[in-house]
Protein backbone atom coordinates (compact mmCIF):
# COMPACT_ATOMS: atom_id res chain seq x y z
CA UNK A 1 0.00 0.00 0.00
CA UNK A 2 1.38 3.81 -0.88
CA UNK A 3 1.63 6.19 1.57
CA UNK A 4 -0.66 8.61 1.78
CA UNK A 5 -0.14 12.29 0.94
CA UNK A 6 -0.08 13.12 4.42
CA UNK A 7 2.55 10.51 5.52
CA UNK A 8 4.95 11.75 2.61
CA UNK A 9 4.40 15.01 3.57
CA UNK A 10 5.30 13.92 6.90
CA UNK A 11 8.69 12.24 6.15
CA UNK A 12 9.84 15.46 4.00
CA UNK A 13 8.65 17.88 6.86
CA UNK A 14 9.48 15.67 10.32
CA UNK A 15 12.02 13.00 8.70
CA UNK A 16 10.04 9.80 10.15
CA UNK A 17 6.96 7.92 9.68
CA UNK A 18 5.70 4.83 11.23
CA UNK A 19 4.58 2.23 8.15
CA UNK A 20 2.30 -0.34 10.13
CA UNK A 21 2.33 -4.11 9.59
CA UNK A 22 5.14 -4.60 6.76
CA UNK A 23 5.65 -8.49 8.33
CA UNK A 24 2.33 -10.26 9.18
CA UNK A 25 1.41 -11.07 12.47
CA UNK A 26 1.70 -14.77 11.79
CA UNK A 27 5.41 -14.80 10.34
CA UNK A 28 6.41 -13.13 13.34
CA UNK A 29 7.75 -16.08 15.01
CA UNK A 30 9.83 -17.28 11.66
CA UNK A 31 11.18 -13.89 11.62
CA UNK A 32 12.10 -13.79 15.14
CA UNK A 33 13.68 -17.55 15.24
CA UNK A 34 15.69 -16.57 12.28
CA UNK A 35 17.10 -13.24 14.24
CA UNK A 36 17.83 -15.48 17.43
CA UNK A 37 20.07 -17.24 15.01
CA UNK A 38 21.91 -14.54 14.26
CA UNK A 39 22.10 -13.34 17.76
CA UNK A 40 23.25 -16.29 19.03
CA UNK A 41 26.11 -16.70 16.03
CA UNK A 42 27.34 -12.86 16.78
CA UNK A 43 27.26 -13.82 20.71
CA UNK A 44 29.17 -16.71 20.45
CA UNK A 45 31.94 -15.41 17.67
CA UNK A 46 31.90 -11.23 17.96
CA UNK A 47 33.85 -11.18 15.16
CA UNK A 48 34.67 -7.96 12.79
CA UNK A 49 34.01 -9.91 9.42
CA UNK A 50 30.42 -9.51 10.86
CA UNK A 51 30.84 -5.70 11.39
CA UNK A 52 29.90 -7.23 15.14
CA UNK A 53 29.01 -3.61 17.31
CA UNK A 54 29.95 -4.00 20.82
CA UNK A 55 29.03 -1.41 23.68
CA UNK A 56 30.69 -2.55 27.17
CA UNK A 57 31.63 -5.64 25.95
CA UNK A 58 28.41 -6.50 24.79
CA UNK A 59 26.94 -7.28 21.23
CA UNK A 60 24.43 -4.92 20.18
CA UNK A 61 23.89 -5.45 16.64
CA UNK A 62 26.11 -6.69 13.04
CA UNK A 63 26.13 -6.05 9.39
CA UNK A 64 25.79 -7.22 6.74
CA UNK A 65 23.17 -9.98 7.10
CA UNK A 66 24.41 -11.06 3.28
CA UNK A 67 27.30 -12.88 5.30
CA UNK A 68 27.08 -16.91 4.22
CA UNK A 69 27.66 -17.28 8.21
CA UNK A 70 24.92 -15.02 9.16
CA UNK A 71 22.04 -14.94 6.39
CA UNK A 72 18.92 -16.24 7.08
CA UNK A 73 15.71 -16.49 4.24
CA UNK A 74 13.80 -14.12 5.95
CA UNK A 75 16.03 -10.96 5.82
CA UNK A 76 15.98 -10.76 2.16
CA UNK A 77 12.26 -11.64 1.89
CA UNK A 78 11.50 -8.89 4.37
CA UNK A 79 12.47 -6.88 1.47
CA UNK A 80 10.52 -7.89 -1.05
CA UNK A 81 6.99 -6.81 1.44
CA UNK A 82 4.46 -5.50 -1.57
CA UNK A 83 3.68 -3.55 1.73
CA UNK A 84 6.89 -1.99 2.62
CA UNK A 85 8.32 -1.73 -1.37
CA UNK A 86 4.92 0.47 -2.21
CA UNK A 87 5.50 2.98 0.95
CA UNK A 88 9.22 3.00 -0.28
CA UNK A 89 8.55 4.30 -3.70
CA UNK A 90 5.87 6.84 -2.41
CA UNK A 91 8.98 8.67 -1.95
CA UNK A 92 12.41 7.34 -3.40
CA UNK A 93 10.62 6.66 -6.80
CA UNK A 94 9.73 3.17 -8.76
CA UNK A 95 13.71 2.09 -9.23
CA UNK A 96 14.77 0.88 -5.95
CA UNK A 97 18.14 -1.01 -5.28
CA UNK A 98 19.36 -2.09 -1.84
CA UNK A 99 21.75 -0.87 0.12
CA UNK A 100 22.24 -2.31 3.54
CA UNK A 101 21.20 -5.23 5.77
CA UNK A 102 21.40 -4.88 9.50
CA UNK A 103 20.47 -6.06 12.71
CA UNK A 104 20.28 -3.92 16.03
CA UNK A 105 18.82 -5.24 19.30
CA UNK A 106 19.50 -4.87 22.99
CA UNK A 107 21.24 -7.42 25.81
CA UNK A 108 18.52 -7.43 28.55
CA UNK A 109 21.30 -7.68 30.97
CA UNK A 110 22.77 -3.63 30.26
CA UNK A 111 21.26 -0.58 29.51
CA UNK A 112 21.71 0.42 25.70
CA UNK A 113 22.58 3.60 25.46
CA UNK A 114 23.69 5.11 22.23
CA UNK A 115 24.76 9.46 21.81
CA UNK A 116 22.96 11.98 19.72
CA UNK A 117 24.24 11.86 16.16
CA UNK A 118 23.40 12.32 12.53
CA UNK A 119 23.82 9.37 9.94
CA UNK A 120 25.74 11.84 8.41
CA UNK A 121 28.42 15.11 9.33
CA UNK A 122 27.09 17.12 11.90
CA UNK A 123 26.85 20.05 9.76
CA UNK A 124 24.33 18.52 7.19
CA UNK A 125 21.30 19.50 6.79
CA UNK A 126 18.76 19.16 3.59
CA UNK A 127 16.10 22.09 3.98
CA UNK A 128 13.59 20.57 1.45
CA UNK A 129 13.59 17.38 3.50
CA UNK A 130 14.81 15.14 0.33
CA UNK A 131 16.35 12.11 0.39
CA UNK A 132 18.28 9.63 -1.83
CA UNK A 133 18.17 6.58 0.32
CA UNK A 134 15.65 5.83 3.64
CA UNK A 135 16.73 3.30 6.72
CA UNK A 136 13.98 1.84 8.06
CA UNK A 137 13.95 0.01 11.65
CA UNK A 138 11.27 -2.89 11.36
CA UNK A 139 10.28 -4.02 15.03
CA UNK A 140 10.00 -8.04 15.83
CA UNK A 141 8.84 -7.25 19.46
CA UNK A 142 7.32 -4.22 21.03
CA UNK A 143 10.00 -1.52 20.50
CA UNK A 144 10.24 1.96 22.28
CA UNK A 145 13.97 2.66 22.01
CA UNK A 146 14.06 4.97 19.29
CA UNK A 147 14.77 8.95 20.21
CA UNK A 148 14.26 11.46 17.83
CA UNK A 149 14.40 15.37 17.30
CA UNK A 150 11.50 16.05 14.22
CA UNK A 151 12.52 18.13 11.56
CA UNK A 152 16.22 18.65 12.82
CA UNK A 153 17.37 16.94 9.63
CA UNK A 154 16.29 20.50 7.53
CA UNK A 155 17.77 22.08 9.66
CA UNK A 156 21.36 23.18 11.62
CA UNK A 157 22.00 21.60 14.87
CA UNK A 158 21.33 23.52 17.82
CA UNK A 159 23.70 24.72 20.28
CA UNK A 160 22.40 22.66 22.89
CA UNK A 161 21.99 19.84 20.22
CA UNK A 162 25.89 20.29 19.14
CA UNK A 163 26.93 19.93 22.36
CA UNK A 164 24.93 16.09 22.71
CA UNK A 165 26.27 15.43 19.31
CA UNK A 166 28.40 12.39 19.21
CA UNK A 167 28.72 12.28 22.93
CA UNK A 168 25.94 13.31 24.67
CA UNK A 169 22.56 11.06 25.68
CA UNK A 170 20.83 14.01 27.35
CA UNK A 171 16.90 14.85 26.78
CA UNK A 172 16.81 17.47 24.37
CA UNK A 173 13.51 20.39 23.30
CA UNK A 174 11.17 18.33 21.26
CA UNK A 175 12.32 14.90 21.60
CA UNK A 176 9.95 12.50 19.86
CA UNK A 177 10.13 8.77 21.17
CA UNK A 178 8.83 6.29 18.32
CA UNK A 179 6.65 3.05 19.42
CA UNK A 180 6.23 0.82 17.27
CA UNK A 181 4.68 -3.06 17.37
CA UNK A 182 5.66 -6.20 16.22
CA UNK A 183 6.09 -6.02 12.01
CA UNK A 184 6.08 -2.45 12.28
CA UNK A 185 8.26 -0.46 10.34
CA UNK A 186 10.39 3.04 11.01
CA UNK A 187 11.33 4.86 8.33
CA UNK A 188 13.55 7.71 9.23
CA UNK A 189 15.64 10.19 6.79
CA UNK A 190 19.57 9.87 7.61
CA UNK A 191 20.36 13.35 8.85
CA UNK A 192 17.69 13.27 11.42
CA UNK A 193 19.45 13.88 15.01
CA UNK A 194 18.37 10.44 16.96
CA UNK A 195 20.04 8.04 19.13
CA UNK A 196 18.99 4.60 20.68
CA UNK A 197 18.07 3.83 24.40
CA UNK A 198 16.74 1.04 26.36
CA UNK A 199 16.35 0.22 29.94
CA UNK A 200 18.48 -2.67 31.40
CA UNK A 201 15.62 -5.40 30.56
CA UNK A 202 14.45 -4.25 27.28
CA UNK A 203 14.07 -7.62 25.04
CA UNK A 204 14.84 -5.16 21.64
CA UNK A 205 14.89 -7.00 18.23
CA UNK A 206 15.11 -4.92 15.13
CA UNK A 207 16.22 -4.95 11.21
CA UNK A 208 17.59 -2.30 10.21
CA UNK A 209 17.83 -1.78 6.70
CA UNK A 210 18.71 0.61 4.03
CA UNK A 211 17.38 0.70 0.71
CA UNK A 212 17.69 3.34 -1.93
CA UNK A 213 17.19 4.98 -5.53
CA UNK A 214 18.71 2.64 -8.18
CA UNK A 215 20.51 5.96 -9.59
CA UNK A 216 22.40 6.41 -6.80
CA UNK A 217 26.17 5.20 -6.55
CA UNK A 218 27.39 2.64 -3.77
CA UNK A 219 30.73 1.62 -2.99
CA UNK A 220 32.88 -0.83 -5.03
CA UNK A 221 34.33 -2.33 -2.21
CA UNK A 222 30.87 -3.00 -0.64
CA UNK A 223 29.29 -4.55 -4.15
CA UNK A 224 32.10 -6.54 -4.68
CA UNK A 225 31.83 -8.08 -0.96
CA UNK A 226 28.27 -8.39 -1.19
CA UNK A 227 28.13 -9.42 -5.15
CA UNK A 228 30.38 -12.82 -3.56
CA UNK A 229 28.43 -13.51 -1.06
CA UNK A 230 25.77 -13.65 -2.90
CA UNK A 231 26.58 -16.06 -5.24
CA UNK A 232 28.47 -17.86 -3.21
CA UNK A 233 25.01 -18.74 -1.51
CA UNK A 234 23.55 -19.37 -5.17
CA UNK A 235 20.57 -16.34 -4.00
CA UNK A 236 19.78 -15.64 -7.82
CA UNK A 237 18.33 -19.18 -7.51
CA UNK A 238 16.70 -18.19 -4.75
CA UNK A 239 15.30 -15.32 -4.45
CA UNK A 240 12.15 -13.77 -5.80
CA UNK A 241 12.39 -11.93 -8.74
CA UNK A 242 11.47 -8.51 -7.08
CA UNK A 243 14.18 -9.07 -4.45
CA UNK A 244 16.55 -10.39 -7.16
CA UNK A 245 15.95 -7.19 -8.96
CA UNK A 246 16.43 -5.13 -6.24
CA UNK A 247 20.20 -7.19 -5.71
CA UNK A 248 20.57 -6.89 -9.52
CA UNK A 249 20.23 -2.82 -9.43
CA UNK A 250 22.78 -2.45 -6.25
CA UNK A 251 25.40 -4.89 -8.08
CA UNK A 252 25.50 -1.97 -11.21
CA UNK A 253 25.16 1.19 -9.19
CA UNK A 254 29.18 1.14 -8.63
CA UNK A 255 30.53 4.88 -8.03
CA UNK A 256 33.94 3.63 -9.38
Amino acid sequence: MSLTQEQVQQFYEQGYVVVRKVIADDDIPRYRAAYERVVEKVKANPSPIYGTRLMKGETWGCNPLLHPDLYEPEFTEHIGSPILLAALRSILGEELRVAGLKAIWSDVHMEYDLIWHRDGPDDAFTPDGSQEHIQFNTALYPDSCFRLIPGSHRRPLTEQELAQSRTGVASLPGELVASLEPGDALFMHSLLFHRGKAEIGTFRRTLHTILARADKPASLDDVERQRAWYHEQGLDQKLSPVVQQLFTAFFDSTSG
